[in-house]
C-alpha cells in the first residue's frame, strides 16, 4: 500500500481483508469471509457447514457459484476508483473439479477491466481432512460495469 498524502488520506483504497460482509446480507448468511483484496484480486473463504450441502455430504454447488461470483466481484472492486459503481454478472462458468467437505477458498484474479466489461479466472481450493489444500473448481466470470 501507498504512503498517505499530504491530506492523510490513502492514495489507494483501505483492503477488507478479515472482514465479513454486512450483516443481513446473502453473503453473510453464507459466512463468506474476505481473506485478502488489493490490485485486482481477492480470496475469499467459505466454511463447510452442514446447511450448505447438498443431499450427497458434499457442499452445494450453488455455494461454490456463489463463492466464485463473489470473489471476481470484490476483486474487481479493487481496481475501480467509484466504489459504489454497480457490477451485474453477464456469465459464470465453473468446473467442478472435486467435492468441497472442507472449507474453501476462492482465489480471484481480474483478466481485464474496460470500460464496461470486466474478465476474472477465480480458482478454488478445498481443506482436506489433512488440511492440505487441493483444487476444487476453476471459474470465469464477466461483469458489466454500470
Amino acid at each position: 500500500m501507498s504512503d498517505s498524502d499530504a491530506d492523510g488520506e490513502d492514495d489507494e483504497p483501505q483492503s477488507r481483508a478479515g472482514d465479513s460482509f454486512p450483516e443481513g446480507t446473502f453473503n453473510s448468511w453464507l459466512g463468506l469471509t474476505i481473506e485478502e483484496e488489493c490490485g485486482g484480486e481477492a480470496v475469499i473463504s467459505v466454511e463447510y457447514e452442514d446447511f450448505k450441502q447438498n443431499p450427497g455430504g458434499i457442499l452445494h454447488g450453488g455455494v461454490t457459484a456463489t463463492l466464485v461470483d463473489v470473489a471476481a466481484a470484490v476483486a474487481i472492486r479493487s481496481t475501480l476508483d467509484d466504489q459504489h459503481r454497480t457490477l451485474a454478472t453477464t456469465n459464470l462458468e465453473i468446473n467442478y473439479l472435486r467435492p468441497i467437505t472442507e472449507t474453501a477458498y476462492a482465489s480471484a484474479e481480474v483478466i481485464r477491466v474496460g470500460s464496461s466489461t470486466a474478465v476474472v479466472r477465480v480458482d478454488v481450493e478445498s481443506l482436506t481432512p489433512d488440511a492440505d489444500r487441493t483444487d476444487a473448481a476453476i471459474g470465469t466470470v464477466t461483469y458489466r460495469l454500470l
